[in-house]
């Protein structure tokens, strides 16, 4: 004797609500219709109230502030730095309530504790003299033999992750990304957004207490509108 028994899935969605209002009259509204309606500038003044709810756009395209002013030219950066150290010393410093005299000593004098002795020593057992030849060979070196030595001593804080995983794999350093480079993030990888979750989370729950033999699996994960 053979039996079968068959399953019926509901799939059970809760209408969406902003405020604790319905939204489902304006399901079948032409949006696009409305916005073929609107100007450039309307567009532009709508784009700046909406934030779209999408993770892996850049901060700079979710940012209501655009920036109208034009680009002066290419990034020089040791010309930005020169200028930025320029009106640092350029600009004055702000007056002082209390002029400085020089030996005039004002409060309590700090004095550092005295040091332990075997502190001192061992400080001084860690100086090591590596000898004429190693100090040769090192002032001789390259910016990529030095980093290729720092990524095998395991000196991660002298890197960052493109140049320690290309001094291990040999595949040469990266342009650009030496003393005096620019430090570049990592570009970002993008994957597909995960569907909306629509069970509807009061029967759901209805459901689970009236203790549903037919109810066999729920899934509670990424459901963005909850009642």
């Amino acid at each position: 004797m053979e039996t079968s028994a068959t399953t019926k899935t509901t799939t059970l969605t809760t209408p969406a609500k902003l405020y604790g209002k319905d939204l489902s009259e304006y399901d079948d509204v032409d949006v696009e219709s409305l916005l073929a309606q609107l100007s450039p500038e309307e567009i532009t003044i709508l784009a700046k109230e909406v934030d779209p709810d999408d993770n892996f756009l850049p901060p700079d395209q979710r940012n209501s502030y655009e920036c109208t002013k034009e680009a002066t030219g290419p990034l020089n950066r040791k010309q930005l730095i020169e200028h930025i150290n320029k009106q640092a010393i350029e600009t004055p410093d702000q007056p002082e309530f209390e002029p400085f005299v020089q030996g005039k000593v004002r409060g309590k004098k700090w004095v550092p504790p005295p040091r332990d002795a075997r502190d001192i020593e061992a400080e001084e057992q860690i100086a090591i003299d590596m000898g004429e030849e190693y100090e040769h060979a090192l002032n001789d070196a390259t910016q990529e033999e030095i980093i290729d030595l720092a990524a095998i001593l395991g000196f991660h804080s002298m890197m960052n992750q493109d140049q320690y995983h290309a001094s291990l794999l040999n595949k040469g350093q990266p342009v650009g990304l030496g003393w005096d480079g620019i430090t570049k993030s990592t570009q970002q990888k993008l994957f597909p957004m995960d569907p909306p979750n629509n069970t509807d989370v009061e029967e759901s729950i209805k459901r689970v207490k009236d203790d549903d033999s037919k109810l066999i699996d729920l899934n509670l994960n990424n459901i963005k509108v909850l009642p």
